[in-house]
């Protein structure tokens, strides 16, 4: 099944810096625009110069942010501010966060995993794609020729040999030890033969499932048949063959998936009464008000009676723009039943939401978030936000994926629609990077 093999990582060099966790910084897809100038501003060094390099004025095809990055990679190593590792290894990397105001911790692996066709079934999708990010990332992967990124994947090892390794190596001196984004952050190396072989072949019977980073990973598949085409002669088994990836139990209690919420603006008036209809005939509508209409009360309040309304049942919140009124629907009693023995997929909220109510009057959701009527967010204070500001005409609050049900749609084949889970808190990016030789 799964093919892994420990790799010599590039790494910051401690001389060359003070503080880790100022050269750090988010996939770039979580990476706005203001926080993209201030990551810039927080040393020359930062990860971001090479995640998502700013644009300039006078960029061409043959100058741009693209080749700054090769660019500056290659001036780092030059200079001994990123250096190789000096045995191959896998990196065990612990995070510690708060979540819901209690301290979690999450274990992972980071390895390199030879890439594979999802048609395999050895490396497994869970939700669609849309084109333009891979472009994006298939000119930054030409430029550098690395994986600056890891891969998020989730694994299940039923002999349970991996978390008693972790567990062991956890108790020995870290060489990573710093905080980033109020996250604290631990790595360590395992080079020894015994436990790297422990990790290889547990998990050379296991299927991986893509977590986050789908665009990549397809991004890294597409570029190593493109280098396969322009260089036929050369080996099947080099390094471009594998990408980065960091590997989680699906038991481990730090793996925390919330939901994003779908928020719709820019509306024509018979968008709205044509979606608010399809509410009506495919949903049970609950109201209910607040005395704090226009604070954060309503969006939380909506939140909380959302959880416990998807405990007996597939449930969606809806709140309209400086509405006095949130709405848990639900699925009307044929539409439960149908539901409940349905594929997997068709049991999931997003999936409901998109077929019944969004795509008879939107179109697909990529569709609907390319022509800027749909948007995404993790965040019900950013729904709140919008809603009070007049920024969003309907937004619809999700409840978390049940990773049960995440595995089964996995494991079924089935995709789920864009945007339907948000793993957190997300891996940064420069604690690790796999160059290519």
């Amino acid at each position: 099944m799964a093919d892994l093999e420990p790799f010599k990582g590039l790494r910051y060099s401690p001389a060359a810096h003070h503080d880790l966790g100022a050269l750090l910084c988010p996939p770039y897809d979580v990476i706005s625009k203001q926080q993209q100038e201030e990551l810039h501003g927080y040393s020359p060094y930062n990860a971001v110069r090479l995640e998502l390099g700013q644009d300039e004025l006078n960029d061409s095809a043959e100058v741009n942010r693209y080749t700054r990055a090769a660019r500056l990679l290659d001036d780092w190593i030059r200079d001994g501010v990123l250096v190789p590792e000096t045995d191959s290894s896998f990196y065990l990397v612990e995070e510690q966060f708060y979540h819901i105001d209690r301290q979690i911790i999450r274990r992972s692996l980071l390895a390199r995993v030879r890439l594979e066709e999802f048609s395999k079934r050895i490396i497994i999708p869970h939700e669609e794609t849309s084109s333009g990010p891979k472009q994006d990332r298939l000119e930054l992967l030409k430029a550098t020729k690395a994986n600056l990124s890891p891969i998020m994947g989730i694994y299940r090892d039923t002999s349970s040999n991996i978390p008693r390794l972790i567990s062991a190596i956890a108790l020995g001196q870290p060489i990573i030890d710093t905080s980033y984004s109020g996250i604290h952050i631990k790595v360590w190396t395992i080079s020894d033969k015994e436990a790297t072989e422990t990790v290889i072949t547990t998990l050379r019977g296991a299927p991986i499932y893509v977590a986050d980073g789908h665009h990549r990973y397809e991004t890294a598949l597409g570029y190593r048949d493109l280098m396969s085409m322009s260089h036929p002669s050369q080996s099947s088994n080099l390094s471009r063959d594998y990408i980065m990836m960091s590997l989680i139990e699906i038991q481990d209690p730090g793996l925390v998936v919330l939901p994003y919420h779908r928020v719709l603006t820019g509306l024509s008036q018979d968008n709205v009464d044509s979606i608010l209809k399809l509410v009506q005939e495919n949903f049970d509508v609950q109201s209910f008000g607040s005395e704090s209409t226009y604070s954060a009360n309503i969006v939380v309040e909506l939140e909380n009676k959302l959880d416990n309304a998807h405990k007996s049942g597939i449930a969606i919140g809806l709140v309209r723009n400086q509405g006095e009124d949130a709405y848990i629907l639900t699925l009307k009693n044929g539409g439960e039943s149908e539901a409940r023995n349905s594929s997997p997929l068709e049991r999931c909220p997003t999936w409901i939401l998109g077929k019944a109510i969004l795509e008879p009057v939107l179109g697909t959701q990529q569709e609907a978030a390319a022509s800027g009527l749909l948007s995404f967010t993790h965040s019900s204070d950013e729904v709140n936000s919008l809603r009070t500001s007049d920024k969003l005409q309907i937004g619809f609050l999700l409840p978390p994926m049940p990773m049960p049900l995440f595995e089964e749609i996995v494991l079924s084949g089935e995709r789920l629609p864009i945007k339907s889970t948000y793993f957190t808190p997300k891996l940064p990016t420069g604690l690790v990077i796999n160059k290519f030789s």
